[in-house]
């Protein structure tokens, strides 16, 4: 086991459009923390698997010439970055944890240990599936299409959903969750392997937006009777195309926004389409898993997923890497959509 405490740092930010591992560096010049390390109330935490999500490129980005207070948080530069993760308490000076205990944390560094307050952690039920499922099938994108699905969604059996980035960690789980509803799903994706895979999950259709062309008359195509529900994860021109393929009282999910993290404003496509669903009474909802954590609807979803993961009747594609030093190119491999399902480092 290595002496000192390997640190994800970020070295510098990335200009628009650039999606590289150089602005990232691997450092190993901290010791590891111990027990003497710590304060009344922090605990210690061995970190297993941090989660690679499309939100952390904002925080990359650099900072606007003139800050306000409402300006988007940025990581520190020189400073170990964070995001989703789990991991193994080794040492406490809080009562609420022991070593040995499972948790997860919204905010858990990228290095090999650290330091936390009670604040930042939750505690993890004791359960036989591996900790890292908390950041993959268990976890916010899972959970994510959970609530974008069943409750913004609203679906009724026989009703058309389309979703987006459909291979994605998210869109995989919401493909198979509209489908037990007895939905038709219509999926998208940008390359050859991507579709197969989507169609395996049981999609209808599937369109691959790089190659199809016609972006709205391949929608009309896969989605003849119109679409009643979409679940939108990338924004811009997919989405502006979705809106005019919208039936009345549609609902329109707002998960993500692939297409314009980190972009040039300038090649920022906008919405055009949105007058055509006012007479229609279009529902836009934005859906974010954060305030739903500890409510009865994460409860809901544990449930469910749990059922149909021992049932066999989850798929959930993992795209894992190995070892904090790959995490650079696995946040770069992020962004530029080089990854296939949830993408995790395994710590």
């Amino acid at each position: 086991m290595s002496s000192t405490n390997t640190r994800v740092v970020l070295r510098e930010y990335a200009p628009d459009g650039v999606h590289s591992p150089d602005c990232f560096a691997i450092d190993d010049s901290q010791p590891i923390p111990n027990d003497k390390t710590l304060k009344k109330g922090q605990v210690l935490v061995q970190v297993s698997a941090l989660s690679v999500d499309p939100h952390q490129r904002l925080f990359i980005s650099p900072p606007p010439e003139k800050p306000t207070i409402k300006s988007a948080f940025r990581y520190p530069l020189g400073q170990a970055i964070f995001g989703i993760g789990v991991g193994t308490v080794v040492a406490s000076k809080n009562d609420a944890f022991a070593a040995g205990d499972k948790v997860r944390s919204e905010s858990m560094p990228w290095q090999s240990y650290a330091i936390l307050g009670e604040d930042q952690l939750i505690k993890l039920p004791a359960s036989d599936s591996a900790l890292s499922d908390h950041v993959g099938v268990y976890g916010m994108a899972a959970f994510t299409a959970y609530l974008g699905t069943i409750y913004a969604g609203k679906p009724k059996a026989g009703e058309t959903i389309m979703i987006s980035a459909a291979s994605g960690a998210v869109g995989q789980v919401a493909v198979q969750l509209a489908k037990a509803r007895g939905l038709r799903v219509v999926g998208m994706a940008g390359s050859d392997e991507k579709v197969e895979h989507i169609g395996s999950l049981g999609a209808d259709a599937v369109i691959n937006y790089k190659t199809c062309g016609d972006l709205n008359a391949a929608i009309v195509e896969a989605a003849p009777d119109g679409i009643d529900i979409y679940f939108d994860n990338v924004g811009g021109e997919i989405l502006d195309a979705a809106l005019l393929n919208l039936n009345p009282l549609a609902r329109v999910v707002l998960c993500g926004s692939m297409s314009t993290y980190g972009a040039a404003q300038s090649k920022i496509r906008g919405i055009t389409n949105l007058p055509s669903i006012i007479v229609k009474q279009v529902t836009l909802q934005c859906i974010y898993y954060l305030p739903h954590y500890g409510t009865q609807r994460e409860t809901d979803f544990l449930q469910e997923m749990t059922q149909l993961v021992e049932q066999g009747k989850m798929q959930f594609r993992v795209d894992e890497r190995i070892g904090l030093e790959s995490a650079p190119q696995a946040l770069a491999d992020l962004f530029a959509g080089k990854n296939f399902g949830k993408l995790i480092v395994k710590v």
